[in-house]
């Protein structure tokens, strides 16, 4: 019975702990940081995963080249039904003399053949693989990269949806007490009907923002889920606390560049394929260098045919030695394909130059917007003390009779204006800066 008891309690404790476990793991989701959703994005993002089979498959490529250093081995064996041999010794308008043969014939024949020299073919063909399989790494890493920047951009943008939403909240609640006020104005006599009607639609409008935003939001997770690959059903909500970081640049352009040429997988990349070329233009040149391999075969056969009429007997037979093969048409044919390998080098070697134009540009672009988008928060501050001090006074005289409600609902509409595009720039240079980072490698 105790032992019973011990069981029963085991098995409530795992319980609890598998429920533990996945509570844990519903409220990583429903409370989600950017840190986690990156590493999440790391481990289950498609994109990553496709492009990690890539570079498996590459990988794959450099052991099948080493393969072609091996023999070719193969094992051939053949059954048939023979007739009769009909040799005609004086010619086709003569009767032929016909020989009997056995009826039946067959072999077990072994065979094997190994390169010796190819004109460094093989050599190249695995320097040209291993070439493939490091742009296939950099264009991991380049990838990584993109899903993390994707990621921050969309917690950044979340982050905008939550301070825009929180900011439409703050004018609803202080929407209702306009309406309390005019309410009382219009008990007093002071207003129409009209003005109590014109804050009521305010904020229903602002009622309806709020609704939009929720979609948006809504969409925006949806979204992030998709990008993390987690389940449909998983309830997901973005955590957007401690965002937001130093946005320090690194002092000189020329130093900026340097740093995206030693980082960004992009110039690298188009190195690489220039080397691939080259590579590729040498494998050309060996077309019309000679072959030479090392074989041999040896089996069984039936019957012999080394003897005239062939003899009913089971024979064996080997042989072994080297082969030379000369491709003498390649000597013109391979002209126009060197042509063409020669082009294919020194477009990969534009390719580079303009990637690495393309960089400067993208560095030079990414800097400049992240200083305009300082400057600009600079002009925001300020219309945003003027808003603010420009609806205080048209509601202190629309209390005291002095003004309309048009003006009143103008002074608010600018005023939340000023303040949703100060939280947009805020946000705008916190998303300038990782991309900066993102060009510079950094990221």
């Amino acid at each position: 019975m105790k032992s019973n008891l011990v069981k029963y309690a085991l098995l409530i404790c795992f319980l609890l702990a598998c429920f533990a476990g996945i509570s844990q793991q519903a409220a990583d989701y429903q409370d989600l940081k950017l840190s986690d959703a990156i590493n999440l994005a790391l481990e289950q993002n498609k994109k990553l995963k496709i492009q990690t089979v890539k570079h498996s498959i590459a990988a794959l490529d450099v052991a099948d080249t080493k393969n072609d250093r091996l023999p070719d081995v193969e094992f051939h064996t053949s059954y048939a039904i023979l007739s009769n041999l009909n040799q005609f010794e004086n010619g086709l308008t003569h009767k032929a003399t016909s020989y009997e043969v056995p009826r039946e014939q067959y072999d077990f024949t072994l065979k094997a053949e190994m390169p010796i020299y190819e004109g460094g073919k093989l050599k190249l063909e695995d320097e040209k693989a291993n070439v493939a399989l490091e742009v296939e790494g950099l264009k991991s890493r380049q990838e990584e990269r993109k899903v993390k920047l994707e990621v921050i951009t969309d917690y950044l943008q979340a982050l905008n949806l939550h301070r825009q939403q929180k900011l439409i909240f703050d004018k609803m609640h202080e929407d209702s007490a306009v309406i309390r006020q005019s309410e009382t104005l219009k008990k007093n006599g002071a207003v129409t009907y009209n003005d109590v009607l014109r804050t009521k639609l305010q904020l229903s409008k602002h009622r309806m923002t709020a609704s939009e935003l929720e979609q948006e939001i809504a969409i925006l997770e949806h979204k992030v889920k998709t990008l993390l690959a987690i389940d449909e059903e998983v309830d997901l909500h973005i955590n957007t606390d401690s965002l937001f970081t130093e946005t320090t640049l690194i002092a000189g352009m020329d130093q900026m560049v340097t740093e995206a040429y030693n980082n960004n997988e992009t110039v690298a990349i188009a190195k690489k394929n220039a080397e691939s070329s080259e590579i590729a233009k040498k494998i050309t040149k060996t077309n019309v260098l000679p072959r030479i391999t090392a074989g041999g075969e040896y089996g069984y056969s039936y019957p012999n045919f080394m003897f005239f009429p062939p003899e009913e007997y089971l024979y064996r037979f080997g042989k072994v030695g080297v082969n030379l093969t000369m491709p003498l048409s390649g000597l013109f044919k391979n002209k126009v394909k060197v042509k063409k390998a020669n082009q294919n080098v020194y477009m990969a070697q534009l390719q580079v130059e303009d990637q690495k134009d393309q960089l400067r540009h993208d560095v030079y672009a990414a800097e400049k917007r992240l200083v305009e988008a300082d400057k600009k928060i600079g002009i925001a501050k300020e219309a945003i003390d003027q808003a603010k001090e420009n609806y205080r006074i048209v509601r202190l005289k629309y209390a005291n009779q002095l003004s309309l409600i048009t003006e009143l609902m103008d002074a608010d509409n600018a005023n939340l204006e000023a303040q949703s595009e100060y939280i947009s720039l805020l946000i705008d240079k916190q998303l300038k800066y990782y991309q900066l980072g993102y060009v510079l490698g950094k990221l």
